[in-house]
């Protein structure tokens, strides 16, 4: 059994936070988890406050699950995870909020969503592109983006990947993204 411990979920919701970002008042991009390096920014007299992301990510992790009703059909059960075994389904989603006061221009907003270890993505499962979000996909540890035909290798050796190679879904908002704003972003894995 592959189990999902409670620290690295933690880890996986802290890495999904600082792949959010978003911009400040003057245009520059917001560390999500802001470490002040500056001693100006650690001096308790500073009135120059740290900026705070106004983009907040909240994961929900899912097992998915076949079941078969009484009437012959099937439908999809989705019991919340802590642990999954191989060749069982896990379904990711981001519920992205802006939880500022400000309304984010479009394009500004990205998300990235990693595949764990051990896991494979399941093609066509990621909230797909629509006139209001860009859906991207890499192959080679968010180095290179791409919505269709994903690359990997260089020269000769390049080729297309296959979609249970990727290992990240990165999504753009091509709207504004109003102040209490929340959007959805779902994708799943296979645990190997």
């Amino acid at each position: 059994m592959h189990r999902i411990r409670p620290a690295a979920l933690a880890l996986f919701v802290a890495a999904w936070s600082l792949l959010a970002t978003a911009v400040a008042q003057d245009g520059g991009p917001v560390p999500t988890d802001p470490v002040p390096t500056d001693p100006v920014a650690t001096d308790p007299v500073a009135t120059d406050p740290v900026p705070v992301n106004p983009v907040a990510i909240e994961l929900q992790v899912y097992v998915v699950s076949q079941v078969t009703r009484d009437d012959g059909t099937r439908e999809e059960r989705f019991t919340q995870a802590t642990e999954a075994r191989p060749g069982q389904v896990v379904e990711y989603r981001l519920v992205v909020r802006n939880v500022g006061d400000e309304t984010l221009p479009a394009g500004i907003v990205v998300v990235t969503g990693p595949v764990p270890e051990g896991t494979q993505f399941v093609a066509f499962s990621a909230t797909p592109s629509d006139e209001g979000l860009l859906t991207e996909f890499s192959a080679d540890r968010g180095t290179t983006f791409y919505e269709t035909n994903v690359f990997v290798g260089q020269g000769e050796q390049r080729r297309i990947a296959e979609p249970d190679t990727y290992d990240a879904v990165r999504w753009t908002l091509l709207e504004e993204f109003e102040p209490a704003q929340e959007l959805t972003l779902v994708y799943r894995v296979t645990v190997r």
